[in-house]
């Protein structure tokens, strides 16, 4: 098999004939150079080397020299490279290898940067939450976004050239399509990598500097054809919510008279901690408190009643976070405090929430960042909480969501943004940020370390029943943002010459 190497250039010619000499030593059929935008060396140093140049006097854009080259190759196997980055033969010959064996992409193997001590950056989260999506949580942030990696033709061709311009859209084809996609080698490309403009310059009015945004709005894209192949939850579980019961369900609050704080409290079987749980909330200073008993066995139905709760009883589950709403309907505090039957929280903690509700913030968050710093590497359920923060442009949120308990949120927010939203916890969030209410991660409260281990938490193949279930949710929060934006949502307008890339695709044809 025939081997094209593909290497978009642009002012390379520092470092382009040193990664082009190591690439000879695996004795490709061409090597292949896109100059695009380069005011050096560039394309006279490829020259010389023997490269096919293809040259381009204005700058293409981020990929699209990628798939131009992949067009043009005549190999059964294209191999992805930078001009600044000297990849070992040894290490390159694997990546070769791996589609020899019959398999269709060979990724970087980065894996080893998600179990540093140090917080994530941004993008490997996003290539996190993608695979984790596509139900390939074993790759991890193996991603075509890095270099080097290698493709069969064959399978270029079947996933369109031009796609090849969008890393995130072609791996989520790939994946969907069936392909086999491998991670056969790990090649440092992270401290290699050489720090550019616009890896440092932000986008106006955007935390992000323009590589950044750039690939999460990429990711948001290959998203965006996830939720038009699969649904609004990318194809997963939903949990068997009852969704139809808050629809149905009449808020009492006109009938009722107004109190300061409700709290709310879903509870199964909870028998061992609800009475500690209410406990605490009446030491807090909550007025009203409302247990939504569903699924839920007499004793813990009894003991709450007895602590002094209002208990409303469903003899079935109604599926997770629909007793949110139904509590959140039923109650008449301005503001809503939301816990569980089986962490008991003490009072002083609670209480944290409910003065930052009263002293202006919209929605009081519990506070995990400290977790970034503590789990390495990053737990599936925080990855997903990261990136919806990340494309809601709030990165400062981290992995505050109102997915966690405790949380305070005022009677108003949920009016404005609907009862039925907090069925998915991420949708909620997510509303509440576009609608420009002031969400604050206020106080820590662990409850990681606290939470009682369920069978849905357990993995038996592939993710575990909860994870999938709130993957699912915060796809469905994704796809709400792409259905009031763009594939891109909140982040620039793509500027790349994808008009180049299809006088490209039309002349090959």
């Amino acid at each position: 098999m025939n081997v094209s190497v593909i290497i978009p250039a642009c002012n390379e010619e520092e470092s382009l004939q040193s990664v082009i000499q190591a690439i000879k030593k695996i004795a490709p059929f061409e090597i292949i150079v896109v100059v695009n935008g380069a005011t050096d060396n560039t394309a006279l140093i490829a020259k010389q080397e023997g490269c096919k140049v293809l040259t381009y006097e204005e700058k293409l854009g981020i990929n699209i020299g990628r798939a131009i080259g992949a067009k043009k190759a005549k190999g059964d196997i294209l191999v992805f490279l930078d001009g600044d980055i000297v990849v070992p033969f040894e290490e390159l010959n694997q990546y070769v290898q791996a589609i020899k064996d019959g398999h269709d992409l060979a990724l970087n193997d980065l894996e080893w940067t998600m179990k540093r001590k140090i917080r994530p950056h941004v993008v490997a989260v996003s290539k996190y939450m993608l695979n984790l999506s596509l139900k390939r949580p074993d790759l991890t942030v193996q991603a075509v976004t890095a270099i080097p990696h290698a493709i069969k033709r064959s399978a270029a061709e079947e996933i369109g050239f031009e796609n090849l311009a969008h890393p995130p859209l072609m791996q989520t084809l790939a994946i969907l399509k069936g392909m086999s996609v491998v991670y056969p080698c790990s090649t440092d490309v992270i401290y290699t990598n050489r720090i550019r403009n616009t890896h440092k310059t932000l986008v106006p009015n955007s935390p992000f500097p323009f590589s950044t945004e750039s690939i999460l709005a990429d990711h948001l894209k290959a998203f965006s054809h996830l939720i038009h192949q699969k649904g609004v939850r990318g194809g997963l579980t939903d949990g068997n919510r009852n969704r139809t019961i808050v629809s149905e369900y009449t808020p009492t609050l006109l009938k009722k008279e107004r109190c300061k704080t409700s709290a709310i409290i879903p509870v199964g079987e909870e028998r061992e901690t609800i009475h500690l749980v209410i406990q605490e909330v009446q030491k807090a200073g909550v007025e009203e408190i409302i247990v939504v008993a569903n699924g839920s066995d007499e004793i813990t139905i009894s003991r709450a009643r007895e602590a002094g709760a209002t208990v409303l009883v469903y003899p079935n589950r109604l599926g997770h976070n629909v007793p949110r709403a139904i509590g959140a309907m039923y109650s008449s505090g301005d503001i809503c405090l939301f816990i569980d039957g089986d962490i008991v929280i003490s009072a002083e903690n609670l209480q944290h929430f409910i003065r930052a509700a009263e002293n202006g913030v919209d929605v009081a968050l519990n506070n995990l960042e400290c977790l970034l710093d503590q789990v390495h590497p990053l737990h599936s359920v925080s990855a997903a909480k990261y990136f919806l923060n990340a494309i809601s442009k709030r990165p400062d949120l981290t992995i505050n969501t109102t997915t966690a308990i405790p949380h305070a949120i005022k009677r108003e927010v949920i009016e404005k943004i609907g009862y039925e939203s907090l069925i998915i916890p991420p949708l909620f969030h997510l509303k509440s940020l576009l609608a420009g209410f002031t969400v604050k991660a206020i106080h820590f409260v662990d409850v990681a370390r606290t939470n009682r281990i369920r069978k849905e938490h357990l993995k038996t193949t592939g993710l575990p029943q909860s994870t999938e279930r709130i993957l699912g949710d915060h796809i469905e929060a994704i796809a709400y943002l792409l259905n009031q934006t763009t594939e891109r949502g909140l982040f620039l307008k793509d500027t790349r010459r994808h008009d180049i890339l299809s006088e490209v695709m039309r002349d090959e044809n």
